[in-house]
């Protein structure tokens, strides 16, 4: 998922920021229209000067001008900004030239009155500016974004951990302990806050025998679509991400072929997003609780049962 973005990060998308601004916030380089205004420099680097900029352009399109780039701040870096501009033109000769008038929408620019030769006295135009220029079409509005927005692949994630399955609620079974490794490569929408993520993976899992110790070995191969960041505190605990699973299972036991069964569950995940690891790595935990069926196509049987998973996440983004 898209980074939330603030003053002392570094990165990509903090240079894509950087050239957001300069696009939204440039101002022509002509002496009678205003000054010049430095752009910034696209360092990847989130400073004091980015930081001012990003303050400047939320006050222009009427956010909180808290200096983070999230879910309100991003979809307006990404529009085609256009505003129109009224700039009274004069006789250079005129002492008292007329007030200048502006309606900004998402730039901001600085305008004093242009000097227009051969008389006649004051004269008013309406002029349309973009970032890039002078135009003559009116200003357009953005369209409307659509409900679900395009996924990319983003990230590759391996999961360490327990499982504990408690009492099934249908179906014949009872409580078993697990120990897995996961591996997963998840699409994520392109967008802040609440998002859609898609994911595909593989997972080993050993299950610890009640009284002989020997050790069950299933390896799982699932699909699962995500609802993520329903609920978060702050940026780095995700406490509501709600999901669906459907996986295939083969199971093992004695290192010889067992049963094999699909199952199909819906789930919880609570994250806390511990530290990162150089520019785009990240460590965190996680709790996961729970609720499959598993039908077992050898014995013909579905089972019910609650569970809860717990363990570390390492996450590679691409």
């Amino acid at each position: 998922m898209p980074r939330t973005l603030s003053i002392g990060m570094t990165g990509s998308d903090v240079a894509d920021l950087q050239a957001a601004l300069n696009y939204h916030l440039h101002t022509p380089i002509y002496p009678e229209i205003g000054p010049f205004v430095q752009p910034l420099e696209v360092d990847g680097i989130f400073g004091d000067h980015t930081d001012e900029r990003l303050r400047e352009f939320q006050r222009l399109n009427n956010l909180d001008d808290d200096g983070v780039v999230g879910r309100n701040t991003r979809p307006m870096l990404n529009v085609v900004r256009r505003i129109t501009v009224k700039i009274p033109i004069f006789n250079p000769n005129d002492d008292d030239p007329p007030a200048i008038g502006a309606n900004s929408v998402g730039s901001s620019v600085g305008f004093a009155g242009l000097a227009r030769p051969g008389g006649g006295g004051p004269r008013q135009g309406l002029r349309s500016l973009s970032s890039g220029g002078l135009f003559a079409s009116p200003p357009q509005t953005a369209p409307p974004s659509p409900i679900i927005q395009p996924v990319q692949l983003a990230n590759r994630q391996v999961q360490v951990g327990g499982n504990l399955t408690l009492d099934p609620l249908i179906g014949p079974g009872a409580p078993s302990k697990a120990i897995f490794l996961a591996v997963q490569w998840t699409w994520v929408e392109r967008k802040d806050g609440r998002h859609l993520e898609l994911s595909l993976g593989t997972q080993f899992a050993r299950g610890l025998a009640k009284n002989t110790g020997d050790l069950n070995v299933s390896v799982q191969s699932f699909a699962q679509v995500s609802i993520a960041d329903l609920v978060t505190l702050g940026s780095n605990f995700h406490l509501f991400n709600l999901s669906a699973q459907a996986s295939y299972q083969g199971n093992f036991l004695k290192d010889a072929p067992g049963s094999t069964s699909i199952g199909v569950s819906v789930q919880n995940q609570i994250t806390w997003d511990m530290f990162k690891i150089g520019e785009n790595q990240t460590f965190s935990f996680f709790c996961q609780q729970q609720l499959g069926w598993t039908y077992d196509l050898h014995q013909r049987k579905g089972t019910v049962a609650p569970s809860f998973l717990g363990g570390a996440i390492w996450q590679t983004t691409f």
